[in-house]
């Protein structure tokens, strides 16, 4: 590979792996947090977090990564004419195609791994994502009894006068099950609480009395026991739920679409589902053309423009892209269509910008 090919790409990678970094930090932050919380309140080890997060980082690469392009290649072209390198470069005999061509490589390399990711392995790794939570939502590790206060156990409270959450051993236990009228009550000297994986909490009582309740109000059941066990399941049977589009495969929505069990209002957001994702996907490939012209036009001293003029270039770009699939989701004939529209704007003015660019 020739020398300046090279140069542009050892500059271009640092700074795009650091926007990369950045961004995805960004877009995780907000579902770590939930994750953070779920994992904390089911007592589910740290692993879980990282191995959910494997599972979104496809889904969340594919919003980061054509950002991070434009402000990584805007940025070092800025350098570049800040620091007279393109001047030199051109006053050498070097064309404007032969400076900008690792980006237009690197762009297509891009777009091309992003329709992979955008139709298949996105979706598929968001739908494991989807699936471990909810089944995690639904589990219970263990349970956090402190000493003289009540704790939800399902259709349960229990309260115990003194506790040790190392053996589960109770002392003064008190367990209720609210009913309409008069709910089920159970009273014991002592008891033990151990948690059975993902299905419940079992308790074993020990000298103690329950009251059952009867259907006249004024009367109620009661007996002794030595002996008393009770388990309390904590987690709700698995029941089918209705994939969202973030979790179907391209293939699958074309077929969702085409069904004509699909009521109408689905097939248009299927269909311009299957249209953002081409488009998000080819988004590099517009940034090259829209970003490159910019950064080599930027003026010399004028630090810290290059990072403003990529963020608006993405404000109108996504802007574009929104304003597009709302028109869609609105006009059967324009379903496929009205996605593309922040694509053709931005080549538009690509070709625009290049062109005064190579010219100068």
């Amino acid at each position: 590979m020739p020398i300046l090919p090279r140069y542009i790409i050892r500059l271009f990678f640092p700074i795009f792996g650091a926007c990369v970094a950045l961004f995805l930090g960004v877009l995780m932050m907000n579902q770590f947090l939930r994750l953070f919380s779920l994992a904390m309140m089911k007592g589910i080890p740290a692993w879980w977090i990282l191995a959910c997060f494997a599972r979104l980082l496809p889904s969340l690469a594919a919003l980061a990564m054509p950002m991070s392009y434009l402000v990584a290649a805007m940025v070092i072209l800025g350098q570049l004419t800040d620091s007279g390198e393109i001047m030199a470069l051109r006053a050498s005999g070097f064309s404007y195609r032969e400076i900008t061509r690792p980006l237009l490589w690197i762009a297509v390399a891009l777009s091309v791994l992003l329709l992979i990711i955008n139709h298949k392995a996105g979706p598929e790794g968001y739908h494991s994502f989807k699936k471990r939570t909810t089944q995690a939502a639904q589990k219970v590790a263990h349970v956090e009894l402190g000493p003289r206060s009540f704790t939800e156990l399902g259709p349960w409270r229990l309260y115990a006068r003194d506790s040790d959450k190392e053996t589960g051993r109770l002392e003064g236990v008190y367990l209720v099950k609210p009913g309409k009228k008069q709910g089920m009550r159970i009273n014991a000297e002592t008891g033990t609480l151990n948690t059975v994986p993902e299905r419940g909490v079992s308790l074993e009582l020990f000298d103690g009395q329950f009251q059952l309740p009867n259907d006249d109000p004024e009367r109620f059941t009661s007996g002794r026991f030595e002996r008393y066990r009770v388990f309390v399941p904590l987690a709700a049977p698995l029941v089918e739920r209705q994939l969202d589009m973030q979790e179907m495969s391209t293939s699958r929505l074309r077929e969702k679409s085409r069904d004509p069990a699909t009521k109408e209002d689905r097939r248009l957001e299927y269909r311009v589902e299957t249209a953002v994702r081409t488009a998000g996907a080819l988004s590099p490939f517009v940034f090259f053309w829209v970003g490159v012209p910019l950064g080599l036009g930027l003026k010399r001293g004028a630090r810290g423009m290059d990072f403003a003029v990529s963020l608006g270039v993405m404000f109108v770009f996504y802007g574009l892209l929104v304003l597009g699939v709302s028109l869609g989701r609105q006009h059967a004939s324009l379903a496929s269509v009205a996605p593309w529209l922040s694509n053709c704007a931005g080549f538009v003015a690509g070709l625009w910008l290049t062109r005064r660019a190579a010219a100068q």
